[in-house]
């Protein structure tokens, strides 16, 4: 199993390049010695050390801890950021740890930087947007204000007359102004559509 392992690690390692450290660990013994490893400049480990991922000698490890692998877990070494998986492997009278210590260091920082750098506010179109749905407002609320009636107290002759008052001010020109129209008037799209189409009749 030992050289099963060695061959696993040493594979990973050759795979993955010089940011993946690969480790087979005797957890067994009561201070987990390295008895494998690849690219241990990662960790600045090598054969023998019982040094821990974490940089840190323990004299046991708590067997609970051994009862499942920890896979893709993020350890934080000062500055030094790695992403660290260890499989357990019992058997008759062994239990081995296979590590893979990926250093992500760089590759952080870098994604922090495209983070930022792909960081907006808004949409463009999505600002526009808005701003054109402010101008519409503005505009009806003008019409409004130049009939000198309010919208809840239009008949039908009022109405139209807005209408009328809206086209030249282009209201029209704008994305959804027929729904935002009849909306604050209380009435159908079909009724501002009729009257949009009366204007045109009598032009």
């Amino acid at each position: 199993m030992l050289q099963l392992l060695t061959s696993l690690a040493e594979g990973i390692a050759r795979t993955f390049g010089r940011s993946c450290e690969t480790l087979i660990q005797d957890l067994d013994s009561q201070n987990h010695p390295i008895l494998a490893i690849f690219n241990g400049h990662v960790t600045g480990r090598s054969i023998g050390s019982t040094e821990d991922v974490f940089g840190s000698s323990q004299n046991a490890i708590d067997p609970r801890l051994l009862q499942q692998d920890w896979v893709n877990m993020m350890v934080v070494r000062g500055e030094q950021k790695i992403k660290s998986s260890t499989m357990i492997i019992h058997g008759d009278g062994y239990c081995l740890g296979l590590g893979i210590n990926l250093d992500v260091t760089q590759s952080s920082a870098y994604a922090e930087y495209l983070a930022e750098q792909l960081r907006i506010d808004n949409y463009l179109e999505t600002a526009f947007d808005s701003a054109k749905q402010g101008r519409l407002e503005e505009i009806f609320n003008s019409c409004i204000h130049t009939l000198g009636i309010p919208a809840d107290q239009m008949k039908k002759s009022d109405r139209i007359a807005l209408i009328q008052l809206l086209q030249r001010e282009h209201a029209f020109d704008y994305q959804r102004a027929v729904p935002f129209v009849s909306e604050k008037l209380g009435v159908s799209r079909y009724t501002i559509y009729n009257y949009l189409k009366q204007e045109q009749t009598e032009d």
